[in-house]
């Protein structure tokens, strides 16, 4: 048993329900899929914390408060970072023991962020279809799909039954490298697991490598919610001696199937300049 002494300090609170997101009208939605906040006052890292977060905080007053936004990278639980792409978030809160204060913080991209984005908006596409998928790229408006759309803005989807089982969607943009990390964002929904793959050039090799597998978002009560990933690409792309970067989205049903969804919007790879 500890029992609190004269001297023992009592810890003011904050509360972060979700950090959001301003894109700005250069850089895609505004979707953000932060897990975790890291949590400074006035400079003094408190501790990275899932969200939504209470958060103890041993000072009283005036304090200056930073938040920074973690993501799970690759979309995996035990691989989360701080996502290098967006600002921190600061103000000042007057902190009292015992009391809790609701903050709500709002980043934004960096500066330096350089974005290819694809967000189905024209009736054209940046993904091309390979000769072997067995189906096509389709296009969702808020007109005719209300109820799948993401944002009140066109999305990109596939439809899969048991004649049309399997497509391919790659770019062929050939991206540049970068001194720094490189991440493809995607917002997506799903009921059949789908592949996210780069490709490059390596000494006069093309190489196809499958990289992150995406489980569905459909629940147990039949509902599909979107979901995001950050995938980190700079380990494949930064590679010396390789060009002809580019990615790929795969779907393939699975042989007990004969029917399967997968809806994709903001599909961005965001780089330093």
């Amino acid at each position: 048993m500890v029992a609190c002494s004269k001297g023992d300090k009592v810890p003011g609170y904050l509360d972060i329900p979700a950090i959001t997101l301003n894109a700005g009208s250069n850089a895609g939605g505004n979707t953000i899929r932060a897990t975790d906040a890291w949590v400074y006052a006035d400079e003094e890292l408190i501790g990275v914390w899932e969200l939504p977060a209470r958060v103890p905080v041993l000072k009283s007053g005036a304090t200056t408060i930073t938040v920074a936004a973690g993501i799970k990278q690759n979309g995996m639980y035990d691989d989360r970072l701080r996502y290098p792409f967006y600002t921190r978030w600061e103000g000042m809160v007057d902190l009292a023991p015992t009391a809790s204060q609701s903050i709500l913080p709002v980043v934004n991209y960096i500066p330096q962020a350089n974005f290819w984005i694809e967000a189905f908006e024209d009736v054209g596409t940046q993904l091309n279809v390979t000769s072997n998928s067995d189906t096509t790229l389709l296009r969702f408006t808020p007109q005719s799909h209300p109820d799948i759309v993401l944002d009140g803005t066109p999305c990109g989807g596939v439809i899969l039954d048991s004649e049309n089982r399997y497509i391919r969607l790659y770019t062929d943009i050939n991206f540049e490298p970068s001194n720094g990390p490189i991440f493809l964002e995607m917002d997506y929904r799903n009921d059949v697991q789908f592949t996210v793959g780069v490709t490059y050039v390596q000494s006069g090799t093309p190489i196809v490598q499958p990289y992150v597998y995406v489980v569905p978002t459909r629940r147990s009560d039949g509902s599909m919610p979107w979901n995001k990933i950050y995938i980190e690409l700079s380990s494949r792309w930064n590679l010396a001696g390789i060009g002809q970067r580019n990615f790929y989205l795969e779907v393939a049903l699975p042989s007990d199937r004969n029917s399967g969804e997968v809806y994709f919007d903001n599909i961005k790879v965001v780089r330093a300049d």
